[in-house]
């Protein structure tokens, strides 16, 4: 029998409060990639990206690692940007390095959510959760 497994994962700390790290890893039996991306909460911009290529199939495939830099100066929050992530980085670079990319993005919400209801928990342990996730917005999309 012939089977596929893919995981990927996706890490998301706060250095400070202006700034998302991302920490996103993709394995299968095949691939391993890694990428580390600094992005601006306020409006998504990605500040800075590292990516490293464990396991590949090709010898051109780390080619794909300088063409990361692309990414930088774009919006997670900018109407299309999925598709220009794997128009510029996955058609140009690595579609696996573009996939991690955009699972960050489709992270940004829930990692800026979870955060602030970690703070307000803090100030008022009594807080009615359920409420506040009903009444969270995300920062201003553009």
């Amino acid at each position: 029998m012939i089977s596929f497994n893919r995981s990927q994962v996706i890490g998301a700390e706060f250095p400070d409060p202006e700034t998302i790290r991302f920490n996103g890893i993709q394995e299968d039996h095949i691939y391993g990639m890694e990428i580390q991306m600094m992005v601006r909460i306020a409006d998504g911009e990605i500040l800075s990206i590292v990516g490293n290529m464990k396991r590949y199939t090709n010898f051109v495939c780390p080619q794909a690692v300088p063409v990361l830099q692309t990414a930088k100066g774009k919006s997670l929050r900018q109407e299309g940007w999925e598709n220009r992530i794997m128009k510029e980085i996955g058609r140009q670079g690595c579609e696996h390095f573009a996939e991690i990319i955009i699972e960050c993005g489709h992270c940004l919400n829930q990692a800026i959510r979870s955060r602030d209801l970690t703070r307000a928990l803090e100030q008022d342990p009594g807080l009615d959760q359920q409420q506040f996730l009903q009444n969270w917005s995300p920062p201003n999309e553009n």
